[in-house]
């Protein structure tokens, strides 16, 4: 369908109201008041902006920094969970291994049905060795901006993680932004006086809060402390294991729903059965519900936007508008995005339909219908 209409409740602003949007050519042309029963699609549920992962690792069985050829293939199936546009994200590899990576996200940009292809988060190789988490720490290296072409060297580069205490990381900081990139602090050591240097050098977002980087103190609050004391968004994956429910809570009334973009931080297991699988060429051992290198290091999640969604209202209390804002509007602003995240005329038609119980019922991406659950 090229133009049609979608009658129900909508998240307008920061609430749900009733209203019937109509869609055309990829966008929506016109909303307006009330429920229409005539229109092509009349919604049960809940109309919201579409899902945006800002971090995404792989799944379904493909891990993007092996393959990142796949991306087209998860791209399909992603709509299934409520996400209609993402990053694919490398971890940290040889510096040689970037430039396939971004010609790959941008074939999949030009080409992936499904969730739409934003670009790409390089999250590495400029990280803290103590802070490695689960990326190769051979493949560590020290910040150089004589290194921004191969590593950064495509306009598709939308996020890149660094740390920022790291010799150097402030001038490759600066140099991302310069070029457009949003410059993320992350597997990082940093004191609190090093994390406010680098915000003062241009970094926006803090990639998954609490991973990888030293626990908060009251006398040495470090990144955590000069995140969650700031203006800057910040990552969250709400699986309840990476963050525990009441330190997710606690985010929440710090930050708001316009200071956290929830992430998935999804690795190849991602809508998989347990078993073994791999992240880049780190063995992972997965189980029902947390992907780990061993006992003590987790290696990105299996967590699905979707669930995030629900997790997040159990975990805090939050509203729904409030959640789906984490998933929609705030990711997009990271992004720079004003035609995404969020109901409005001339947007993006990129919407889903969830049931009462927040299952996905329906996806259309770019005025598309990509996902329809079956009855």
């Amino acid at each position: 369908m090229k133009s049609f209409s979608i009658s129900g409740r909508a998240l307008l602003g920061d609430d749900f109201v009733q209203a019937t949007l109509r869609i055309a050519d990829g966008r929506i042309s016109a909303i307006q008041s009330g429920i229409d029963r005539a229109a092509d699609i009349c919604v049960d549920g809940w109309i919201a902006p579409g899902l945006i992962d800002l971090q995404v690792n792989g799944a379904y069985g493909f891990d993007f920094t092996a393959d990142s050829a796949t991306i087209p293939q998860v791209a399909a199936r992603l709509p299934a969970t409520g996400v209609t546009a993402f990053l694919p994200t490398i971890i940290t590899s040889p510096l040689d291994a970037y430039p396939r990576f971004l010609r790959d996200v941008e074939n999949a940009a030009h080409d992936a049905r499904g969730a739409q292809v934003l670009g790409a988060h390089l999250e590495g190789p400029y990280l803290s060795s103590p802070r490695v988490g689960a990326h190769n720490p051979n493949y560590l290296r020290a910040p150089n901006r004589a290194e921004l072409e191969t590593w950064a060297g495509s306009s598709l580069v939308r996020v890149a993680t660094v740390a920022p205490e790291l010799p150097g990381a402030l001038d490759l900081i600066r140099e991302l932004v310069a070029r457009g990139v949003v410059a993320s602090a992350g597997h990082s050591n940093a004191s609190y006086a090093q994390a406010r240097a680098g915000f003062d050098a241009g970094i926006t977002w803090g990639t998954h809060l609490f991973s990888s980087t030293p626990p908060f103190a009251h006398r040495a609050p470090g990144l955590v402390g000069a995140l969650l004391s700031s203006d800057i968004p910040v990552g969250l994956i709400a699986d309840g294991v990476h963050v525990h429910p009441a330190t997710l809570k606690m985010v929440f009334r710090a930050k708001g729903a316009r200071g956290i973009t929830l992430v998935t931080d999804a690795m190849m297991a991602m809508g998989m059965s347990p078993g073994r699988y791999t992240l880049g060429d780190r063995q992972v051992i997965v189980d029902a519900t947390v992907a780990r290198l061993n006992a003590e290091t987790l290696a990105g999640s299996i967590l699905q936007m979707d669930a995030a969604i629900r997790n997040v209202i159990e975990f805090t209390g939050c509203s729904l508008a409030e959640a789906i804002t984490m998933a929609s509007a705030t990711p997009a602003r990271v992004l720079g995005l004003a035609n995404k995240g969020r109901l409005a005329e001339n947007c993006d038609a990129d919407l889903i339909v969830l049931d009462n119980s927040l299952r996905v019922e329906k996806t259309i991406a770019r005025g598309e219908m990509v996902y329809e659950r079956q009855s």
